[in-house]
């Protein structure tokens, strides 16, 4: 893909531009191409607006045309365009701007005159005349795809960053410059969001703080439709077990940082979390965040999704882009198994839209070079295809919780309810829980507390006791699946580990695990027959 530089040197005949801010890109080319003539226009369904005086720096605009009649506004500037003449002896080409006008370039009638232009370019040599469309996102025009270029015009990277934030301090007569790790957070900033964030930093501390940089950058990806920002108060220590898992996590800490960088620290691309539900994966995901002191989003697949050919795609481009320039931050995709469903029958279902997407996405996994750490989570792990999952650095099967890490769920949820988990029998209670996951531990105690509300007594091991007689285990309810993910995850008694995942936490009955895993496929399998 052509930069946008290249495509305007190269004086491109139809170029279609992704750019955050069309102002900074504007201020670019006013600053860069001073010998280059631009026009400048946006449209509405009614007016052409003139925004040649942006680009020389003028606040004013000329006054909107407005247009009477069948015909729009482009309709009538492209006949304008190809009727030009230029002058022989001296060919100097117009590149002629449009701001947000793809939403009007969506109609056969304007497609045409595009493509007549295109005519006359190719065919006239004297007729010296580029388009181009800018907008925040991809978003070429049936018809016009194999005759366009696109090129982005990216947020500053960190040397501009550096220079902005240099200059900045300087105005607000900063003794100290940011540091490093202040630059790394703005990444993914336009100019003008760096200028409010140190200004707004500066009014409310005397300062450019760190903290307050991080939060500003979260309040600008939380703006997406597509994403939603995860934020929490808890820590590794409100999740039970999974020591294996958290030891990992604390120890591949810090590729994207100042320090990392130097050691020479490779980034990492995630995890992926398999296992049971309810077993604390998507909670180790939401904390996961907060521990590497990183931005945490949430992508959820399913919004990407239209029903306008070829959007679901430019909705995929439009999100990994934002992912890069937002980096480092932590993506995390919840039940992956269910945006992946469907690919294999894609191309008779919806015509390969799904297939398409979901390669952007592995490609996207293999090639980015940005700090972008995605944290995946699946309950049917057959469903995601092995080319996805080889992607990851780390793959961990999430088990029900053991004895001891079931004694500590009792505590954290205990705690909750601002009971003393002294006063309980947790012996009695880890070993009644066997087959229970930690959010059915959970949901037992909201049981157990509302029963002794309703009974006005307070709260006891009896009382959780009797619940959890009552209350058959997800080992029971989903036998099938939890047998088929075991066996898929496997055991290697010389590692004491799995094969195809990693254990989170160690099993409590390590000598006999293997045996207890045939012995539940099997049952599983006698079921089958029944």
């Amino acid at each position: 893909m052509l930069t946008l530089d290249q495509c305007l040197k190269a004086n491109r005949p139809l170029l279609f531009t992704v750019a955050e801010s069309d102002i900074e890109l504007l201020g670019y080319l006013r600053d860069n191409y001073k010998e280059t003539e631009f026009k400048v226009y946006s449209s509405t369904t009614s007016a052409l607006i003139d925004l040649n005086s942006l680009l020389k720096g003028d606040p004013d605009p000329e006054p909107p045309m407005v247009v009477k009649g069948k015909a729009t506004p482009l309709n009538i500037l492209f006949r304008q365009i190809l009727e030009t003449k230029f002058d022989s002896s001296n060919v100097c080409f117009i590149k002629y701007i449009f701001l947000d006008c793809q939403t009007y370039m969506n109609t056969a009638q304007n497609v045409r005159y595009v493509k007549d232009i295109l005519s006359r370019y190719q065919l006239d040599p004297h007729f010296a005349v580029n388009l181009i469309f800018v907008s925040q996102y991809v978003n070429v025009p049936m018809g016009l795809e194999r005759l366009s270029e696109v090129a982005f015009f990216d947020v500053p990277e960190e040397t501009q960053l550096k220079e902005q934030s240099d200059f900045l301090s300087e105005k607000l007569g900063l003794k100290e410059k940011p540091s490093e790790e202040v630059i790394i957070n703005l990444r993914g900033m336009t100019k003008f969001e760096v200028e409010q964030a140190y200004l707004q930093s500066y009014q409310l501390f005397k300062k450019i703080d760190l903290d307050f940089i991080r939060n500003f950058k979260k309040s600008s990806i939380a703006k997406t439709d597509l994403l939603s920002l995860m934020e929490t108060d808890m820590t590794f220590d409100d999740i039970g077990g999974l020591d294996r898992l958290k030891k990992w996590i604390k120890k591949s800490y810090g590729g994207w940082t100042v320090e990392g960088k130097k050691f020479g620290l490779p980034l990492l691309k995630g995890i992926l979390l398999v296992g049971i539900p309810g077993t604390g994966k998507s909670l180790t995901a939401k904390v996961l965040g907060k521990v590497w002191g990183l931005p945490a989003i949430k992508f959820e697949m399913s919004k990407l999704f239209s029903s306008r050919i070829g959007e679901s795609e430019n909705n995929m481009h439009r999100i990994l882009k934002l992912f890069e320039t937002v980096s480092p931050v932590v993506v995390f995709i919840d039940e992956l198994e269910k945006s992946m469903a469907g690919i294999e029958s894609s191309t008779f279902s919806d015509a390969g839209t799904t297939a398409r997407t979901m390669a952007a996405f592995l490609s996207w996994m293999q090639d980015t070079t940005k700090p972008v750490f995605v944290v995946a989570t699946a309950n049917a792990v057959s469903y995601v295809p092995p080319e996805l999952i080889s992607r990851f650095d780390k793959v961990f099967f999430v088990n029900l919780p053991q004895k001891e890490e079931r004694k500590e769920i009792f505590k954290i949820h205990l705690k909750k309810i601002k009971r003393d988990p002294a006063l309980f029998d947790l012996e009695r209670l880890a070993e009644k829980s066997k087959d229970l996951s930690g959010r059915e531990i959970e949901q037992a105690i909201k049981e157990a507390l509302y029963n002794a509300y309703h009974d006005k007594k307070e709260i006891t091991t009896d009382n959780i006791l009797e619940v959890l007689n009552s209350k058959p285990g997800i080992m029971l309810t989903m036998k099938e699946k939890v047998g088929a993910l075991l066996k898929w995850v496997g055991w290697d008694d010389q590692r004491h580990n799995g094969i195809r995942a990693d254990y989170a936490s160690l099993p409590d009955n390590i000598d006999s695990i293997q045996a207890e895993i045939e012995k539940m496929i099997n049952e599983v399998s006698s079921d089958d027959k029944a």
